[in-house]
Formats: C-alpha cells, sequence, structure tokens
C-alpha cells in the first residue's frame, strides 16, 4: 500500500473558487431557474466520485460546479487542450485530460497517468468528476457506460485504501436543451459505497452506477416515445388552475418517469391499446402546438380577477424596467444575436447551449470594453470606469424585461387563442378528459398486475 499524497496547494482552491463563481454566474444568467434534489444526500468529509449522465456538452459540468457545493476536478476529452483560450480554462479548473481510442492522434497509454492522478485526488480526501458515458449525445436514454469510473474508485482503494470512498449518482434534465433562460433539474442519487466491492469487480460496480443514474434521470425508449410521454406526464399531473402554471421539472420527472415503467410493462399486455394511446397523445400536442397553447392554458379557469392582477403587476415591472432595458438592449443587441448565429451553425442539439455560453463569454465583455472606451473618449476614465459597472446591469434590466414581456405576450396570445377558438378550445378540453380517463384505467390495470394484492 502506498503513501496518501499530500493535500492540494492553495493555489488550486483559490482558482477553484473562482471557476466554482465563474459558474455561477453563467447559470444564473444562462437558465431562469435549477432545481437541485437530493442534496443532502451528498457526503461530507470523504473522497467522492460524481458520475452523471451527459446530454448538454459543457454546459453539464458547469452546472455541476454552480450547484453543488463540492469542489471535484472533472475529466474531459484530451482533444480539448487543443482549443485556443479552453486551454486555460481547462488548467485553471484543475481539469484532467482523458485519452480516448476515437480521438485521432490520442496516445491512450497515457491513460495510466489520468488514473493515477485520479488515485492521488481521491487519496487526499478529494472529489471526482466525470461522464462515465464517455460522450455527450442526443439519445434519448443512457449510453452504454465505459467501465472507467469503476475502475478509478476501486483501483485507488486498492493503492492507498481503503479511504471510504462514495460514488455519487448525478441527473441532468433539461426542460428545453439549447434555449437560453429555460430550466434545468439536478438530482442527486442513492450514493454507492466503493467499500462494499472487490477490486476484481469493475464490471458489477460499472452495472451499479448505471443503475443508480438511471434512477435519476429519464430513458425513454425511443426519440418517438418523447412527446407523448412528457405530454401524458402534463395530462396525469395537471391541475385545474386559477392561471396557467408550470409544474416543477421535479415532479414533472418523477411523473414521467414512473409513466415510462408502466408503459413498458403495459406495452407486453395490451400493445394495440398503447399504440392508439401514443397516437392519441401526440395528436393532442400536435393540436396544443397549432392552437399556440400549452395542456396547463387549456385547464386554467382564467378568473377576471386573477387575469386583472397578472396584467397589473406585469405591467407595473415591465414600466419600472423599462428605462434601464432600453439602455441594456441596445448595448447588448449585436452580441446577444451573434451567440444565436454561432449557435446555429451546430449540426447536434448537445452544442448549442454551449456555444451560446462559450460566445457570450467573450463577446459581451468585448462589448463592455467598447463601450467604456466611447465612454472615455466623450467623457474621460472615471466615467469609463464608472460604465464598467453599470453596463452589465444595463443587460440584467434588459434580460428581465424581455422575459417578462415574451411570458406576458405568450400568456394573453394563448388565453385569446382559447378566447376566440371556442369550438378548438372544447374539443381540446373533451380529448383531454378522454385522455385522462384512459391513462387512469391503465394506471389501475398496471397496478393490478404489479401488486397481486389489489386484484
Amino acid at each position: 500500500m502506498n503513501s496518501l499524497p499530500a493535500e492540494a496547494p492553495t493555489e488550486r482552491s483559490r482558482s477553484a473558487e473562482f471557476i466554482s463563481w465563474l459558474c455561477k454566474a453563467l447559470m444564473g444568467v444562462f437558465f431562469r431557474e435549477v432545481e437541485v434534489k437530493g442534496r443532502g444526500r451528498l457526503p461530507r468529509g470523504v473522497p467522492l466520485l460524481l458520475v452523471a449522465n451527459h446530454h448538454n456538452s459543457l454546459i453539464d459540468p458547469a452546472l455541476l460546479l454552480a450547484h453543488l457545493d463540492v469542489d471535484p476536478r472533472f475529466l474531459a476529452k484530451s482533444t480539448l487542450w487543443d482549443i485556443p483560450v479552453m486551454r486555460q480554462l481547462l488548467e485553471l479548473a484543475s481539469v484532467i485530460p482523458v485519452y480516448r481510442r476515437q480521438d485521432e492522434g490520442a496516445d491512450t497509454t497515457r491513460n495510466q497517468e489520468t488514473f493515477a492522478r485520479c488515485h492521488e485526488e481521491l487519496a487526499a480526501g478529494g472529489a471526482i468528476a466525470l461522464f462515465p458515458e464517455g460522450i455527450s449525445h442526443d439519445a434519448p436514454h443512457l449510453a452504454e457506460l465505459k467501465t472507467g469510473a469503476a475502475r478509478i474508485a476501486l483501483e485507488a482503494e486498492e493503492r492507498f485504501g481503503p479511504l471510504g470512498t462514495w460514488i455519487i449518482p448525478v441527473g441532468l434534465t433539461f426542460e428545453e436543451k439549447g434555449t437560453f433562460r429555460s430550466r434545468a433539474l439536478i438530482r442527486i442519487g442513492t450514493p454507492i459505497d466503493v467499500s462494499a466491492w472487490q477490486a476484481d469487480q469493475v464490471r458489477a460496480l460499472t452495472n451499479a452506477i448505471r443503475e443508480g443514474l438511471a434512477e435519476v434521470t429519464l430513458n425513454y425508449p425511443s426519440a418517438e416515445d418523447v412527446r407523448a410521454v412528457e405530454t401524458a406526464g402534463d395530462l396525469i399531473a395537471g391541475k385545474e388552475l386559477e392561471l396557467p402554471s408550470r409544474m416543477a421539472l421535479d415532479e414533472a420527472f418523477a411523473v414521467r418517469r414512473d409513466f415510462i415503467a408502466a408503459g413498458e410493462r403495459l406495452r407486453e399486455l395490451f400493445p394495440e391499446r398503447m399504440r392508439a394511446l401514443q397516437d392519441r397523445l401526440e395528436s393532442y400536442a400536435e393540436e396544443l402546438r397549432r392552437i399556440g397553447v400549452r395542456d396547463d392554458q387549456v385547464t386554467a379557469r382564467y378568473r377576471k380577477r386573477d387575469i386583472g392582477l397578472y396584467v397589473l403587476g406585469s405591467a407595473s415591472l415591465m414600466l419600472f424596467w423599462l428605462p434601464m432595458a432600453l439602455v441594456g438592449t441596445l448595448i447588448h443587441f449585436l452580441p446577444y444575436r451573434l451567440c444565436g448565429v454561432v449557435a446555429r451553425f451546430m449540426k447536434t442539439e448537445d452544442l448549442p447551449a454551449t456555444m451560446k455560453l462559450f460566445s457570450g463569454f467573450f463577446l459581451f465583455p468585448i462589448t463592455w470594453a467598447l463601450v467604456a472606451g466611447a465612454v472615455w473618449g466623450a467623457a474621460g476614465p472615471w466615467w469609463a470606469f464608472f460604465s464598467l459597472f453599470v453596463t452589465p446591469v444595463t443587460g440584467f434590466f434588459a434580460l428581465l424585461f424581455h422575459e417578462r414581456h415574451e411570458h406576458f405576450w405568450s400568456e394573453i396570445d394563448a388565453y385569446l387563442s382559447l378566447k376566440l377558438r371556442r369550438r378548438s378550445a372544447t374539443r381540446l378540453r373533451e380529448e383531454r378528459e378522454a385522455l385522462r380517463t384512459e391513462l387512469h384505467g391503465l394506471a389501475e390495470l398496471d397496478q393490478k398486475e404489479t401488486d397481486p394484492s389489489s386484484r
């Protein structure tokens, strides 16, 4: 057994604090809301190996750094070091390179060095974070897991143990992946005690990691099932409220996960009935899209008093934000649009969000510097220095204003669509009730099949 390595230097802690702060700032701007569930499951004072699903490229590690209050060292593909500026950021964050077979020119023999660095980090009581699928992808379910996470944990225990390492499955779910100001969900799963596994049980531990990740991620049978499952979840959990309100992502996650599991069982028992249900769910979702409304808008009661209060509150906020928002929009319009243009060149769905974030990371500070330069020439250095603080604030107010403005008119448009298309609205409500009846009937059948005592 080797002796334990010394603790990481103070410089790394300072750089880690800066990277964590930067990620919190970027994620706070990019996402409207991030829900974190299961935070209390994170052990403290012990070596941790965080394993997460990987659907949104560099957004995924940024989310973990911003919201888990853990300072892990990430593993990333070695080819990222070939990108200018990215190399400096990776080194600042103390990221460890992984040399993959599919990357041209990668020297896979250097992975022994990579694993050794991970062992030493865990032995020092630190944390490692990686994505065991090995790639960022668009598939509607987990990809096949690599054995690297299990090997790192077991080899560290064998080399320096007993360390008391825990593996923490983390699930990342996105409302609209790649969309600015959407929502994200982080679910922390049941910790896996590495001491319960032997050094030669790499494959068995990898299977346990997969089961842990499956509990905190949504795994659809196919891409064609996604919209039907999401619609079914809305119908099952949807409540009749005074005004439209979207479910919390964690609530939607639980309903969709249960429906996926029940659907797989019911497909074997009632294939034709389930096929017909899926067609009806997709038709209902398509009709919602055609009219331009959501399911929660179809069920809302829309009392006049509540509508009046909503309009008054929204109008008051927008008027309050308007002066600063106008300045912020004028200054930030061009870099904001350029970020969108850059993202449109991406061919896969897991990259647009990263490119928006990465391009904005450079374009917006450049814009602030240009504004400061113009102010310097017009009013002098003190006003230029002052503008460096004020300009980002105007951008923040512009963000708040346009977000509220978009939401306001989206709700008004949906309300008018339902009022002016009464036949379509009535047909939607009738079909919605019929689908809910069918879903509850199938749920009862599933319960009878899975719980013999209910028969």
